[in-house]
């Protein structure tokens, strides 16, 4: 792929996503978020790439992936009015079957090129990544799914804060509701991977949230994190008990432990 290439990809995005545009102020606020969400996880593609000291090539493939990661929720929103996969479809399984439909990338990749650029939307959402990945695939899918969640929180945690920033943004209210299931804490403390379709109580899906932390890949992507404060500001939306103390200790150890094996690993 060329820089032409990525030109155009964003010149058909811009186009593609006008497509729904609503009088209903709710879908279209949700689309636009969506829309500029895309364009930041763009960015933090090629912000982590760069830390990554990444060859033109990848830059590319890291700025297209970045881009058309969420090409699925377009439909999955306008169709269902929800950005839950569960109550509707698997948004980046949409995404794929936008991009063969569209057949934009038919032209402008090699065999190896769209592989990539497939498995890393499709796993970008997942639980964890599917095996038997080339490494070269597997990091452009962790590369995704760092960019991805990085954004999220930013959002997630400013509309906690500020609700009347972002309204209408298909994310569920800062309930005072102080609820959550155990298995839910057993589960961050065991290490596991959560699925959202485990959700019981209304601070279930903070817990989870929170534990995303755990699944960033590369240093500079826990290093934004920390600069951020995600850690801080979204644990101020979860009262503090027994349980979801030790779930602090825990995420707050972790992540520094990975931290510090990250960047050993980086090292000249």
């Amino acid at each position: 792929m060329t820089k032409n290439d990525v030109l155009f990809l964003n010149a058909w995005f811009e186009q593609f996503t006008n497509c729904f545009t609503s009088e209903d102020p709710e879908v279209a606020a949700n689309i636009r978020y969506k829309r500029e969400h895309s364009f930041r996880v763009r960015d933090y593609m090629l912000m982590i790439g760069r830390d990554l000291q990444l060859p033109k090539n990848q830059m590319i493939l890291a700025e297209v992936i970045g881009l058309l990661h969420d090409v699925g929720r377009f439909e999955q929103y306008s169709k269902y009015h929800t950005f839950k996969d569960h109550l509707s479809e698997d948004h980046a399984m949409l995404g794929l079957l936008t991009l063969e439909r569209e057949k934009i990338l038919n032209d402008r990749t090699n065999e190896s090129e769209k592989e990539i650029i497939s498995s890393a939307i499709r796993n970008h959402n997942q639980r964890v990544i599917e095996e038997n990945l080339s490494d070269v695939t597997l990091m452009f899918c962790r590369l995704i799914r760092d960019a991805d969640k990085l954004d999220i929180f930013e959002q997630i945690i400013s509309f906690y804060e500020n609700p009347s920033k972002t309204p209408y943004l298909a994310v569920e209210t800062n309930s005072e509701d102080t609820r959550y299931s155990t298995n839910i804490i057993e589960s961050i403390l065991n290490g596991k991977q959560i699925s959202y379709t485990t959700v019981k109580n209304p601070l279930d899906i903070k817990l989870i949230r929170l534990s995303w932390l755990l699944d960033l890949s590369f240093p500079i992507s826990l290093k934004i994190a920390q600069s951020k404060q995600y850690f801080e500001r979204f644990k101020v939306f979860i009262p503090t008990t027994e349980d979801t103390r030790q779930v602090f200790n825990y995420i707050e150890q972790r992540v520094f432990q990975k931290l510090s094996v990250l960047s050993e690993k980086v090292k000249p």
